[in-house]
């Protein structure tokens, strides 16, 4: 069956086929990075019995972010003139505040993720609005900016969050990965928030310590970007954002990021945007356009799995509030 327009007619402005981000992810990880306590990712501990406690390897490869690349980015994005979007812990500006400014002064956008990257599903809820409330104000204090959007370190989204943020004042959740496209998340409140997806392609997912082949890595960016742009040239308008992480951006890696965003910005029909803008959009052009207007499967999707999306209800929000443990 092939895809058939949207139905609930949405577009982007001006009638283009696809919406672009270029996504940064610039997180302090928790102290426990490099022990055997570390529940970030994989590989990086080290045996409960070591004679040190902590392996100094991938705490040094984070520290790359710092000292390498975030400048690096900062000067890819200037030079092809891009805006992008930043996921930051509280902990980042409070550490690197000149690079904070630096970015800001350049027309990055700034996401609250939280005060480092721990995961919120390791945290209550008051410790989960602390550390919201504490990055949100951070910003406000240090680089006199208001942020408008969240995203869940590693989507680690918990039933409690959209209360968090809406209490905060942003409008714009990120940290999904069940869709392509921006939707409307209706609040109890009568409010609302735009959710979106994180990204389904990053370099986290290609590189680390076992790295794919730079001329894989620059096919899989290309033939991402070439089916979704397609299926919006078939009237099915879709939303596509690259993740990048400082902390992965050696030289070698930058250049298939700069090969495509060459690639990108040579096909007609491109919104490169930031999430900001397309939170704008949604909000005034398409209030009601909820998940299961773009697809129906989300009701019974939302009710089974608790993916408080807002498409399931109350019957969605009691399976996602049973597995809150205090």
């Amino acid at each position: 069956m092939a895809l058939a327009e949207w139905e609930n007619g949405f577009h982007w402005p001006n009638g283009e086929h696809i919406a672009v981000v270029f996504n940064v992810s610039w997180e302090t990880w928790p102290k426990t990075l490099g022990t055997a306590r570390n529940n970030q990712r994989a590989g990086e501990v080290v045996a409960p019995d070591a004679k040190y406690g902590r392996w100094m390897m991938p705490i040094y490869e984070h520290a790359y972010a710092e000292t390498g690349g975030v400048q690096r980015l900062l000067d890819v994005w200037s030079r092809h003139e891009l805006k992008t979007s930043w996921y930051v812990d509280g902990l980042n500006v409070e550490l690197y505040p000149e690079l904070s400014k630096q970015a800001i002064a350049d027309g990055h956008e700034f996401l609250v993720q939280g005060w480092d990257h721990s995961f919120l599903w390791e945290q209550t809820v008051a410790e989960q609005e602390d550390s919201l409330r504490r990055t949100y104000e951070c910003m406000k204090s240090v680089l006199g900016y208001t942020p408008e959007g969240f995203s869940a370190s590693a989507g680690s989204i918990t039933p409690e969050t959209f209360d968090i943020v809406e209490k905060l004042g942003m409008s714009y959740c990120c940290g999904f990965r069940n869709c392509d496209v921006p939707f409307i998340i209706k609040r109890k409140s009568g409010g609302s928030l735009v959710g979106m997806n994180s990204y389904a392609i990053s370099d986290f997912n290609s590189y680390g310590f076992q790295d794919q082949d730079i001329n894989a890595v620059l096919r899989q960016w290309r033939d991402f970007f070439d089916v979704l742009y397609d299926e919006g040239q078939r009237g099915r308008p879709q939303f596509l954002a690259y993740g990048t992480h400082p902390l992965l951006s050696h030289g070698f890696r930058t250049k298939p990021l700069e090969e495509t965003i060459d690639y990108v910005k040579s096909k007609g029909n491109v919104w490169i945007t930031t999430r900001e803008e397309i939170a704008a959009y949604m909000r005034e052009t398409f209030p009601d356009l909820t998940l299961d207007t773009f697809f129906p499967e989300a009701v019974a999707q939302d009710k089974w799995y608790g993916l408080s999306s807002g498409a399931g209800g109350e019957e969605a929000e009691a399976e996602a509030l049973r597995y809150r443990i205090e």
